[in-house]
């Protein structure tokens, strides 16, 4: 099977539009403990579905909705149409440097997020200190990267070898480090604090939100962890072997005896990390 490398997320506009509804919540909650008093600009970069974009415009005066592909920009259209939020949009990559940034956002902006965007840069360090130099002297610069990944399944579920799903996120990390060589990446042997420190900011702190729920998964719950389950085992199939994808295909058929969904042991444990900092004020 040939490998996939860079994922295509123009070919996913439903998964954006569904992950933008889903998580609607988390990002007004995010939003709540981001934007601070006098916050007039805001930027979402590589903003996907446009999710978090939404839930800043509806106490920041002007948001920017920034991603390198067009189409993906489209399903961020879409989804603040549905919303009724009115955005600003703006098509770049965050690897052209400070000025082309600064040029598309308008200037720069009191808050910017960057959600699981960094990483897929060739030099994140870099693509940071881009970002960081986008924003207001005072403003800051929330970088949603890291965490820890959702643990779903029991160490064996029956099919095929136990540790299925810790052989699924090995594959991601697979797949990242084709993706690192493929574009000729510059490592980053050091933490996200680390490289926002580095990238000039100050006040760095983590902000960690855990997920829990515990076994039974039912109703929107385990529809959730069945399709991110999915998502992720289509992403990352070319870097499992044959037997854990046939294991999958049998775990993920509703018409299979030993489909996922009719079990009651699956739970979801998850960290999703952000990571903040604050650009010194001049003088």
């Amino acid at each position: 099977m040939s490998k996939q490398i860079a994922l295509d997320y123009a070919e996913h506009a439903n998964w954006l539009l569904d992950s933008a509804h889903k998580d609607a919540e988390r990002y007004r909650r995010l939003a709540a403990d981001l934007v601070a008093p006098g916050d007039r600009r805001a930027a979402d970069i590589g903003c996907g579905g446009g999710g978090m974009a939404v839930a800043l415009a509806a106490t920041v005066p002007e948001v920017v909705a920034f991603d390198a592909d067009a189409a993906v920009l489209d399903v961020a259209r879409v989804y603040a149409d549905r919303c009724g939020a009115a955005l600003a949009f703006a098509l770049g990559d965050i690897e052209s440097g400070p000025e082309v940034l600064l040029d598309a956002l308008g200037g720069a902006v009191d808050l910017m997020w960057a959600g699981h965007v960094v990483h897929h840069a060739a030099d994140e360090q870099a693509a940071l200190a881009t970002l960081a130099a986008a924003v207001t002297p005072g403003g800051r610069l929330a970088v949603a990267e890291g965490g820890i990944g959702a643990r779903v399944l029991p160490w064996n579920v029956g099919v095929g070898r136990p540790g299925l799903q810790a052989r699924l996120e090995a594959a991601g990390s697979e797949r990242m480090i084709a993706e690192n060589l493929e574009r000729g990446a510059v490592p980053m042997p050091y933490g996200w604090t680390a490289a926002l420190g580095r990238a000039g900011l100050t006040e760095v702190r983590t902000l960690n939100e855990i997920i829990d729920r515990p076994a039974p998964l039912e109703g929107a719950a385990l529809t959730e962890a069945l399709e991110n389950l999915e998502a992720r085992v289509g992403w990352f199939e070319a870097f499992l072997d044959e037997d854990d994808r046939a294991a999958w295909k049998t775990l993920l058929d509703p018409e299979s005896p030993a489909w996922l969904g009719r079990r009651g042991d699956l739970h979801h444990l998850e960290v999703r990390s952000v990571y903040l900092g604050r650009k010194p004020k001049r003088g």
